[in-house]
């Protein structure tokens, strides 16, 4: 256990130092265009979600397409999006057009709009960089001037040449009304009256940026264009830039709720812990087994004494010359018989002692076969010269 929270020191350090480092780093932004309704950096649009709202436009935003909001929206709630290229397909133009032919009202907004809804409406979109012989004008900033006899058309907005560099090159002028020009005269946003409804097209989406709503006052272009909708409730669909940003996985309605959300992240951040500090390869401690004692000469030795303290030396000597002779028989593969004839002599060439001891050691154990009894000195002298036997050997 020890060991582990030294590992989770360690990691705390760790993480303690990288935060660190991040919060000390200057802010970098992030240049890449979103579009993005959440998005603070330069070209994200969280500065016109807050314009809107400050203006008392009730904004919903969501990420279906339009062939799924059809049902949803009622014609008293105008639909909006942003998009680099405005490719909207068949079934999506259908459900736009029929949506906005029952009184309803839209604005999109688009560098390029492509497929089934530009053809029907019958416009097309130029570039003004690869129009002429001059692929990039001389100037870096345009102005914007507004149309509409309801609006100031006085007021100039300028905005980056690379920013406005596309206009509609046609235009269905029955059905369409110019609301918005460049310095060139070129219309850059239209109204296009479709049954009960209008859908509004413009092909400058870089002026709702962050960057370009918080510049001069091009904030009151974008308001200009959105008071077009004549209505304060707008339905913004951001799948035409950003896709469907919606968790697709079985989790999604845990991931879609921020709560539980957390909940689960952190929930996986446990388990991460778990496996990596409690994880490891276990096992229970192994206990030290003492090995078995051999007993065999205290088991002697209390034999021994046990005959002793009753004086039975005769029995204690006839048991020492019967595993004298056992001993023989296991070492030099003898059949012990010592009273036959030469005997001694055969012994004592096996164990390579002198005849004249074998014959002493041999006449000791038959004095103690005849005696009837015989004290302590007689067993010891017995067991000596046994002993001395087998260590002469």
């Amino acid at each position: 256990m020890t060991k582990d929270w030294r590992y989770i020191f360690y990691i705390a350090i760790l993480v303690a130092i990288f935060l660190l480092v991040q919060l000390s780093r200057s802010k970098q932004f992030d240049w890449r265009v979103t579009y993005a309704s959440a998005d603070a950096n330069p070209y994200g649009t969280v500065a016109l979600q807050t314009l809107l709202r400050q203006s008392g436009y009730q904004l919903n935003n969501s990420y279906k397409t339009f062939y799924e909001l059809k049902d949803s929206i009622p014609t008293e709630t105008a639909l909006f999006a942003v998009a680099r290229s405005m490719s909207v397909g068949t079934e999506d133009t259908n459900a736009l057009l029929q949506y906005v032919a029952r009184g309803g009202h839209a604005l999109l907004m688009g560098d390029y709009f492509y497929g089934k809804l530009a053809d029907t409406l019958g416009i097309s979109v130029d570039d003004n960089l690869f129009k002429g012989g001059e692929l990039f004008p001389q100037k870096d900033t345009l102005n914007l001037h507004l149309m509409n006899t309801s609006f100031d058309t006085l007021a100039t907005f300028p905005v980056r040449n690379d920013h406005i560099h596309t206009h509609f090159g046609r235009v269905d002028s029955v059905r369409a009304t110019v609301l918005i020009r460049n310095e060139a005269n070129q219309p850059v946003a239209i109204r296009v009256q479709h049954g009960q409804g209008t859908l509004i097209l413009a092909c400058t989406p870089m002026v709702l940026t962050n960057i370009h709503i918080l510049s001069s006052d091009n904030a009151r272009l974008a308001s200009s264009l959105f008071s077009c909708l004549n209505s304060t409730a707008i339905t913004r669909t951001e799948y035409y830039h950003l896709g469907r940003m919606e968790a697709g996985t079985p989790l999604r309605f845990i991931l879609h709720n921020e709560t539980l959300r957390w909940a689960y992240y952190l929930l996986m951040c446990l388990i991460l812990l778990f496996i990596f500090f409690e994880a490891k390869r276990k096992q229970r401690i192994i206990p030290i087994i003492k090995p078995l004692e051999n007993t065999t000469l205290e088991f002697v030795a209390t034999i021994g004494n046990l005959y002793y303290q009753r004086g039975d030396h005769k029995n204690i000597a006839e048991k020492k010359i019967t595993f004298f002779w056992d001993r023989v028989r296991s070492n030099y593969y003898l059949n012990v018989s010592p009273g036959q004839d030469g005997f001694a002599e055969v012994l004592a060439k096996k164990t390579g002692h002198m005849p004249q001891a074998v014959h002493d050691l041999l006449s000791q154990f038959n004095a103690v076969h005849n005696a009837r009894q015989i004290d302590g000195s007689t067993l010891q002298k017995l067991s000596e010269s046994i002993a001395e036997f087998w260590k002469s050997k």
